[in-house]
Parts: structure tokens; sequence; C-alpha cells
């Protein structure tokens, strides 16, 4: 004989959860013309911090630095979430004519229930990528190739041993300043070519290898420029210069 069991559910607690659902669906129908009103104004302020940022980012990058990935990923984000708006905001004249008896029905109930829910949730989204817009840092110095390697043909016989009794001159910690000489045309360029190249796979506690032509009247303004632009200090050797110059 089977058993009989009975489930008692306090009737307030139902009726609550009801209620509750019940106003949170009618919710996204009667406050529409009020989060429409609010979705369009928060756009408009998270476009607004959006161009200020662009600005600051122009600036920076004029003066040779490199905007942040993360700053990035959040422009991307207010891009994609402004077209979205966009499409939502269209439907609005056509959404809000369906609303009857001021506004806590509507004449397509179930149309209007998911749009409304469509424009609490973009809201939601549009706030919360204004809240994450507060960058104190926005561009860095972009980091600087060590070795920025050369062309050069492939190495001629027998001047391998050229190229690595130079090398190992030039890896001697007592070696400064090394000089090639020889007649014109005997493979000194390439030589050099060979030595910076050579960096790119053997650092040896160097942080930059620069190379810088020097023409056969010396202009020390010019290379010090050149030395400056390739490890990202030129402005701050300009800053100095005036003053001096003052």
């Amino acid at each position: 004989m089977g058993n009989c069991f009975s489930v008692s559910i306090p009737c307030d607690q139902c009726m609550n959860n009801i209620f509750n659902t019940v106003d949170v669906n009618e919710g996204y129908i009667r406050n529409l013309p009020e989060n429409l009103a609010s979705l369009e104004t928060t756009i408009e302020e998270l476009k607004a911090r959006r161009d200020d940022f662009l600005r600051r980012i122009t600036r920076e990058e004029n003066r040779g630095l490199q905007r942040l990935a993360e700053i990035q990923v959040w422009l991307d984000r207010v891009e994609a979430i402004e077209n979205r708006v966009k499409d939502v905001l269209s439907a609005r004249d056509v959404e809000l004519q369906s609303l009857c008896v001021c506004g806590f029905c509507s004449k397509k109930l179930r149309q209007s229930y998911h749009y409304g829910k469509s424009v609490v949730l973009i809201l939601r989204e549009v706030e919360t990528l204004k809240r994450s817009g507060h960058f104190k840092v926005i561009a860095e110095q972009p980091q600087v190739p060590m070795v920025e390697e050369k062309p050069i043909q492939p190495i001629i016989i027998g001047r391998e041993r050229t190229f690595e009794n130079a090398w190992n001159h030039l890896m001697k910690d007592e070696v400064g300043i090394m000089g090639l000489h020889g007649m014109g045309g005997v493979g000194k360029t390439t030589l050099l070519k060979q030595l910076n190249n050579r960096f790119s796979d053997e650092r040896h506690g160097f942080e930059f290898v620069i190379w810088v032509v020097v023409s056969k009247e010396l202009e020390t303004d010019k290379i010090i420029d050149e030395i400056a632009q390739k490890v990202r200090l030129g402005g701050e050797v300009e800053t100095k210069r005036e003053e001096t110059e003052g």
C-alpha cells in the first residue's frame, strides 16, 4: 500500500515570491521611459570620457609613448557597446508607442517585456564600463628592440676568422673602444653589421646596441640626438639642452 505524505509551503512565502517576480517583470515595462533616458545619458557620459582619453592618448603618443593594452581593451569595449546602444535606442519610439495605461502595461506585452529587459541589462553594462574607465596611467615607454639587425650578404669564406677575432676582442672586459681600419671595399662595414647582428643572439649584459652613422664633419648634437631617439630619451635630452642654453 502506498504511503501518503504532505508538503507544507508557507502561503506568505509563495505570495511574496510571486509578487516579487511580477514586480520585476512589470518594472521592465513600467520603468521603460526612465530606463531609456538613463541609458541615453549614461552612454553620452561614457562617450565623453572615451573622447577625453583619446585626446590624452594622442598627446602621449605624439611624445613617443605607447598606449597601454588595457586602455585599448577598454576603448574597444566602449565602441562595441556604443553600437549595441544605438540599436536599442533606434527602437525606442516604436516601443514607447506600444505602452498604455500610463505606461503600466503594453499593447505588445511580450515584446515590451523583452525590450525593457534588454534596456536594463545594457544600462548596467554601460554603467559598469563607465565606472571602470578610471586610469591614472594610459601610456608608457614602448619596449625598444635591443638590436636593429642589418641586412648583410652571406659571410665570405675566409672572413670567419676575422669576424671571430673582432668579436672576441670586443667581448674583453678591458676593451671600451675598438676601431676597424683598412682600404675601401675590404669589408669593414660588413664586419660591423655582423658584429651588430651577433648581439641579437648574445647580449652579454648590453641593454642597447645602437648603430649611428657619423660623417667626416663631426656633428656631436646630431649623434646625441640619434642615440637619445634610440633609447626613447629625445624629449628629455632636448629639455636639458634648452636649460643649458638658457
